[in-house]
């Protein structure tokens, strides 16, 4: 029995330090188990097979047929003989086998098939680049709800120190009651603020549920999962600058490498229809093995070998329609390669705004916060020597709460907004 407790004992907690997070360590396992990353994976693979399978015109195909044919009633004529009789031959046999093997080879396509393989390739590198934008986003998005979770803890621990200063302050509140040196209404009113920080206190408990919840998900684990993670809303300030930060968007960034593989494509394309007017040569070879052979009931063969030529002379003006519409098409890529590019500008601009502006608002919350607390402190000492009232201390406690948590914010919104940054710009790819 002691045995079994101590195993107990040492899987629980093993089942608990599995779960302690850092933000490298879920970033891992988001990019493993994230089911989206799954989806994104599998799109890879397709087209890694997809690009194995263009490999299959520069090999001969190989067709086997066999056939089996009963005749229940075999055709016959009659010939009357000189003696007057009448001879009756047969125009086949009952039993009749077909077996025949024919190979395919394309000797000479012009060079379509080496088009073809590279369009697939084309294809699968931007399949690739699609998987990186996901990942990206994946971060991104990985980036919020984990400090999500960091600042949910930390608000957590900001109302449980809410509710022992209401506690202290109801403490306080009946011994002055008891004097004589409050009425019964500031009492009640202590009573009330008390009830109301506990409430406060569950709220901020469920938020932090639904904040691992939202985690859990994200990292491709159950909903009801335990999470703990060990990040720190503390950041060290970063200065950027907005030139650079474009810079090293428009050079890294996975949208702007697939919009050139997308163009690189559609000029291929374009190509592979101007080859489609030229001839295709290939070798036919084939062998029978078959029973009856004319008019012998008898097994035999036969083997033939055959050049082909295929020369599509004329199909509707098709292929050069298709032409054209290739080169729209291309003409459509670079104006969408000037979109893509001015809207990361965009998002650049806009994360190096949010991070500027996050950054005053944490220096003004840390002078906020300094100074409530300090006027925290100093109407607890005198609402305790019974110099100020119920009204004013639960008025500057409730500015001294709202600093906390405003500080709180601001740390988090600062830390957010640099770490997508650094994303954004594939500053720092582990991040």
């Amino acid at each position: 029995m002691l045995k079994f407790k101590v195993i107990l004992i040492l899987i629980l907690i093993f089942s608990f330090s599995l779960y302690s997070l850092t933000f490298e360590e879920a970033r891992k396992i988001a990019l493993d188990k994230n089911r989206s990353m799954k989806i994104s994976e599998f799109e890879v693979k397709k087209a890694e097979i997809a690009m194995r399978e263009s490999w299959a015109s520069f090999y001969p195909t190989v067709s086997l047929q066999s056939s089996y044919t009963r005749l229940l009633s075999v055709p016959q004529f009659e010939m009357p003989m000189g003696d007057g009789s009448t001879q009756y031959i047969s125009l086949g046999f009952p039993d009749n086998f077909r077996n025949s093997l024919e190979v395919t080879f394309p000797v000479f396509t012009f060079g379509k098939r080496f088009a073809v393989k590279e369009i697939v390739g084309k294809s699968k590198d931007m399949q690739i680049l699609q998987h990186e934008t996901d990942k990206m986003n994946l971060i991104k998005d990985l980036i919020t709800y984990y400090y999500g979770v960091v600042v949910a803890g930390e608000g957590f621990k900001i109302a449980e120190g809410a509710v022992e200063r209401a506690e202290d302050h109801l403490r306080t509140a009946r011994i002055q009651y008891n004097q004589g040196r409050i009425t019964k209404l500031d009492l009640l009113q202590a009573e009330t603020d008390f009830n109301s920080r506990k409430t406060e206190l569950l709220n901020a408990y469920n938020g932090l549920e639904l904040a691992r919840s939202a985690l859990n998900m994200m990292l491709g684990f159950s909903l009801d999962t335990l999470i703990e993670v060990e990040g720190q809303v503390n950041l060290e300030i970063d200065t950027f600058a907005l030139d650079s930060l474009k810079d090293l968007a428009l050079t890294g960034r996975p949208e702007i490498q697939s919009i050139k593989k997308l163009s690189e494509l559609n000029s291929i394309s374009k190509s592979l229809q101007y080859l489609s007017f030229l001839p295709d040569i290939a070798f036919v070879g084939s062998f029978s093995y078959d029973k009856p052979v004319g008019f012998l009931n008898e097994w035999d063969n036969d083997m033939t070998a055959t050049i082909a030529v295929s020369w599509p002379i004329f199909q509707g003006f098709s292929r050069t329609n298709a032409i054209q519409k290739y080169r729209l098409t291309f003409e459509q890529a670079v104006i969408r390669e000037n979109i893509v590019k001015e809207g990361i500008k965009m998002e650049i601009k806009n994360l190096l705004l949010s991070y500027r502006l996050n950054k005053q608002k944490l220096i003004l919350s840390e002078e906020q916060l300094k100074r409530a607390k300090e006027a925290y402190e100093m109407a607890d000492k005198q609402y305790k020597a019974g110099y100020i009232s119920a009204l004013d201390y639960k008025d500057i406690e409730l500015g001294y709460r709202s600093a906390e948590f405003g500080h709180l914010n601001a740390q988090y919104n600062l830390i957010v907004s640099a770490k997508q940054i650094k994303v954004a710009t594939m500053m720092d790819k582990e991040e």
